[in-house]
């Protein structure tokens, strides 16, 4: 049977790291779950909902360290864990709507670049785009680049995972980090 987190509590706050590493044990899967429940997909491609949950944690930690909290029934200790989390999931999700990062104007900037023309390129935009691509092919480490390859010759996930060798979880992964590297390009440039 799991110790009653009041006691977790006074042994954590009497130096007992054993203790802080069963609360993080405890309650870290589901606080995880509950984080990533309440991002809306489009906060979640930008906010890792385990960093949400290690920054409620530490709040946790240096509260309770500070003597801050105190429980006295059943359950407190979630319930605190739990409106931390909601807390910091709040205030992630307000930081990137705000207006300086707001989400849909990039997602829009990013529209417009995509939508296609009807009547094609000039050429001086396709050469344009052909720099473009070879500058970023040449900043890119050999892996992602051959995986960028596969993917603009429209291979699929599991396609470019036989071709390199590595798990379709590894490239989605790297495809993912592929597209912020290519949202923050071009709303840089």
């Amino acid at each position: 049977m799991d110790e009653p987190s009041e006691q977790l509590l006074a042994r954590y706050q009497a130096g007992d790291q054993a203790a802080a590493d069963e609360i993080f044990r405890r309650y870290v899967g589901r606080l995880t779950v509950f984080a990533r429940a309440r991002l809306a997909p489009r906060v979640a491609r930008r906010v890792d909902p385990e960093d949400v949950v290690l920054s409620a944690y530490r709040s946790f930690f240096i509260r309770a360290r500070d003597g801050r909290l105190s429980f006295t029934r059943s359950g407190d200790l979630w319930r605190v864990l739990v409106a931390m989390t909601l807390n910091k999931v709040r205030r992630q999700v307000a930081r990137h709507e705000a207006e300086k990062r707001a989400i849909r104007r990039e997602e829009d900037i990013l529209a417009e670049i995509c939508e296609p023309h009807h009547r094609g390129p000039t050429p001086e935009h396709a050469l344009a785009a052909a720099d473009e691509l070879e500058q970023i092919m040449a900043a890119l480490p050999p892996l992602k680049r051959r995986i960028l390859e596969l993917r603009l010759l429209d291979y699929e996930i599991s396609e470019i995972a036989a071709d390199i060798g590595r798990s379709e979880r590894t490239v989605r992964r790297m495809l993912d980090d592929l597209q912020e590297f290519l949202k923050r390009r071009l709303l840089d440039g």
